[in-house]
């Protein structure tokens, strides 16, 4: 519907999950013709951090509801400042390891509200105030923006 309606902009929610690597690419593939043919910006929701890596320009990274980081795409790859992304990327199976990083806890329950830092309770990182403060988004240096109290 919004290819007929020439959005200016597609929202694309989890496009591939569950197909193979083959439909996939071509999922993916289709989907930046389509952008660059209809002149068009896409919105691509994934929890799949090799789509993202391999697609997008610049990535907002969530954790209970909340934007934590948002980067250009390689930079946050190369230098990811939340310790949720952190630890995403340390959890993302490796062809040199035979162990896989995990993120302790557990996500928090929807409709709970969370006190402070949402991801205090599973962060490596987390000190006072963590707890009991929302931390503020900082934008850093190199363009990129963070909402954690390290900052």
């Amino acid at each position: 519907m919004a290819l007929c309606a020439k959005a200016k902009i597609i929202i694309a929610d989890e496009p591939t999950t569950a197909l193979d690597v083959t439909v996939q690419a071509q999922i993916l593939e289709l989907l930046k013709l389509l952008q660059k043919d209809l002149n068009t910006s896409i919105i691509l929701i994934t929890h799949d951090l090799g789509v993202v890596r391999e697609n997008a320009d610049y990535i907002n990274i969530m954790y209970a509801g909340r934007i934590v980081e948002k980067a250009k795409c390689d930079l946050l790859f190369e230098s990811p400042k939340h310790p949720y992304t952190q630890a995403l990327l340390n959890a993302v199976p490796k062809a040199n390891t035979k162990t896989l990083e995990n993120i302790k806890g557990v996500p928090p329950r929807l409709g709970v509200k969370i006190e402070g830092c949402s991801f205090n309770p599973r962060c490596a990182k987390c000190f006072e105030p963590c707890p009991s403060q929302i931390p503020q988004t900082k934008i850093l240096e190199d363009g990129s923006s963070v909402s954690c109290l390290l900052y």
